[in-house]
């Protein structure tokens, strides 16, 4: 098989992935009759042990084919726990504790990849590569979103099960494309010798300030969980509406934000991204129309794109200032989890003292007032290295 079909199947099954496990799951944790505190808890446990797998774990595993598949054939398991915890009576704290662990293997398999990669592709054919498999993922997932979501809906009255099915697909899927990156690993053996790590010391001031915007982004996700099923009981198709209006919206419009970028620079760019979804969220408690919705989840979703494209750009220009650049890296993608799990907790004690209306006022609100009273001051970092914005990892996936 050539290398680049290896790379681009493994992109389509990887994405088959997120949309059959991932896009709904939340969405089923809230029909299962979660609390407002579980479904936070939800977006806040994965990316807190994928924090702690990269403080204290990936960046001291070496590179071979064992521990790639060790790590794949854990999450793996964690995957089929997942799925099939949903049967039993209570399945909500299972859940939670397997998507832990999913959480902890997916950090040790998303970290090797690249490396593994590394040593087969030349670094001039890595813009070409990121580009064709961030297409690729946009159209599985707007595809893949409108054909799940009308599938769960049509096989509501089989629930839970209708769910499984789906979750399972998922399971396949991130297996079959995980054995074709092992076949890539090196096949020597190399010692493990695990000792305590310090984390966070390649952290500057600018990392803690794009990790502090990250916490506001992190906010709204069970926010909107909640607000879409348990206040205003949309449908599963009309949630992959959202996703399918996202995905339309951010490939028409991210060649745009990249020529931006190039012209203004991305800091510009990114800070554009931040305040747009900030002012997003404002009115979004009071909004009841769906197709009003729509409007704003698409602008969200074209929002959040050139936000991770933005980061994933600075966080590459900004590694050439370090001398641990992989510390760096592990240290940046930490931060960026950190974020992931206070955020999600802080929605949760939102949303325990204010109505739904206040939680989102409040984000946006202090959302701009962090965004500017801790920017940091020194010039703009400069455009370049727009090829990383597909290689981001999502937190526990």
């Amino acid at each position: 098989m050539k290398l680049s079909t290896r790379i681009y199947m493994d992109a389509a099954l990887q994405n088959m992935k997120s949309v059959s496990f991932f896009t709904f799951l939340q969405v089923l944790i809230a029909r299962l009759g979660a609390s407002n505190f579980e479904i936070a808890l939800s977006n806040s446990l994965p990316p807190l042990f994928c924090a702690l797998s990269l403080a204290f774990l990936t960046r001291q595993l070496p590179v071979t084919r064992g521990v790639f598949l060790v790590s794949g054939y854990i999450r793996q398991f964690a995957f089929l726990s997942m799925a099939l915890s949903v049967l039993l009576p209570n399945p909500i704290p299972y859940l939670l504790f397997f998507w832990s662990i999913n959480a902890v293997a997916v950090m040790v398999t998303g970290a090797q990849q690249p490396a593994i990669l590394r040593r087969w592709v030349e670094p001039a054919e890595f813009p070409k590569i990121f580009s064709n498999t961030k297409m690729i993922g946009i159209v599985i997932v707007t595809i893949g979103s409108f054909a799940i979501g009308h599938f769960l809906d049509a096989f509501q009255w089989m629930f839970p099960k209708n769910y499984v099915i789906s979750m399972l697909v998922g399971c396949a899927a991130t297996f079959a494309g995980m054995a074709l990156i092992a076949e890539l690993a090196p096949k020597e053996r190399q010692p493990i010798r695990l000792t305590w790590v310090k984390p966070f010391q390649e952290c500057d001031r600018r990392t803690w300030w794009m990790g502090l915007n990250h916490v506001g982004t992190a906010m709204v996700a069970p926010l909107f969980i909640i607000y879409h099923v348990n206040q205003l009981g949309l449908s599963n198709s009309q949630i992959a509406s959202f996703v399918v209006t996202a995905g339309i919206v951010s490939t028409l419009m991210l060649p745009v934000a990249r020529r931006a970028m190039d012209r203004y620079g991305v800091m510009k760019v990114y800070g554009v991204a931040v305040i747009g979804l900030a002012a997003a969220v404002l009115p979004y408690g009071w909004i009841n129309s769906f197709w009003a919705l729509l409007i704003v989840q698409g602008w969200l979703g074209l929002c959040l794109a050139i936000y991770e494209v933005a980061s994933n750009s600075i966080m590459m220009n900004e590694a050439a200032k370090h001398k641990k650049e992989m510390a760096y890296f592990s240290d940046f993608q930490l931060v960026m989890n950190v974020g992931n799990a206070v955020g999600a907790l802080l929605a949760g004690a939102l949303i325990a003292v204010l109505p739904l209306w206040g939680c989102f006022v409040v984000i946006a609100v202090s959302r701009l007032v962090m965004y500017f009273a801790f920017q940091p001051s020194e010039a703009a970092a400069p455009a370049g290295m727009l090829e990383a914005a597909g290689s981001g990892v999502q937190a526990g996936r």
